[in-house]
């Protein structure tokens, strides 16, 4: 008789879980659903059948678990996902679920960075002194805060660029993605005249150029802390994921990709 495989939802948005829905497909071990927020225009396609939009808070999502028969769940959402992951926590731990939290390390500061560190983008914008020209790369989607600076200067890089109307008044928008060549990162700070950067810490290797780039030019990094996430199995890497599932069943094996 062939044993049903276990459900498992990947809570994805990330290039990270992308490479991760990849993997659990490969094994052939699980039957798999993500789940996307929806934020983004064009998301990248998913190896599994993929869900857009919310669940309606940790109510809704312990509904959707409930009626779904999810086995356990994987919160691969970006490490800034605060609202998601704590909805994760609470549904999981309502329904006495397994909960992995997978989320790549963070950046380590090294000798020559100049981190200064703040709770919220608000604290970070106390941080930075008056009329500078900042570099903002925290995302468009939580720029509002910008509005209460009206004495700098804000870069906005980013892949929607607002209508006018939503647009910050102080802030220039140039559209693209970060480049993780360091170099080049350089090369627009400079040419923008850039004092100040404000980030997250994301990690990976993707959006790093811009740190480096700032460690290089030795300019002030306002660096906002990740929140902390409760609950679950904490995992930094696809191995470690793939090791622990098994036991989210009771079972042991070891699966090991190639990176």
């Amino acid at each position: 008789m062939m044993l049903k495989k276990p459900k498992v939802l990947v809570l994805a948005g990330t290039k990270d879980a992308r490479k991760l829905v990849e993997a659990l497909a490969t094994t052939s071990k699980y039957e798999l659903i993500a789940s996307l927020a929806g934020v983004t225009r064009s998301p990248a396609d998913l190896m599994a059948p993929t869900r857009t939009g919310g669940f309606g808070g940790a109510e809704g999502l312990a509904e959707f678990l409930q009626t779904q028969n999810i086995a356990t769940v994987i919160n691969a959402t970006h490490p800034y996902a605060a609202q998601m992951s704590h909805n994760a926590a609470v549904a999981t731990a309502r329904l006495s679920l397994p909960l992995i939290r997978f989320e790549r390390a963070p950046w380590k500061q090294e000798t020559d960075d100049n981190w200064q560190f703040a709770e919220t983008i608000e604290a970070a914008l106390k941080l930075v002194p008056p009329d500078k020209k900042v570099f903002f790369a925290a995302s468009s989607k939580v720029a509002a805060p910008l509005k209460k600076r009206p004495d700098l200067t804000f870069i906005i890089r980013t892949l929607n660029i607002p209508t006018q109307t939503n647009a910050i008044k102080n802030a220039n928008y140039i559209e693209g993605l970060p480049n993780s060549d360091w170099q080049t990162e350089v090369k627009l700070f400079q040419e923008l005249q850039i004092d100040w950067l404000i980030s997250k810490n994301s990690g990976g290797s993707m959006s790093y150029g811009k740190i480096k780039a700032a460690r290089e030019l030795g300019l002030p990094v306002a660096m906002i802390k990740r929140p902390e996430h409760n609950g679950g199995v904490k995992c930094s890497s696809i191995d470690e994921v793939l090791n622990a599932l098994p036991m989210c069943f009771g079972t042991e094996q070891t699966t090991s990709v190639s990176s």
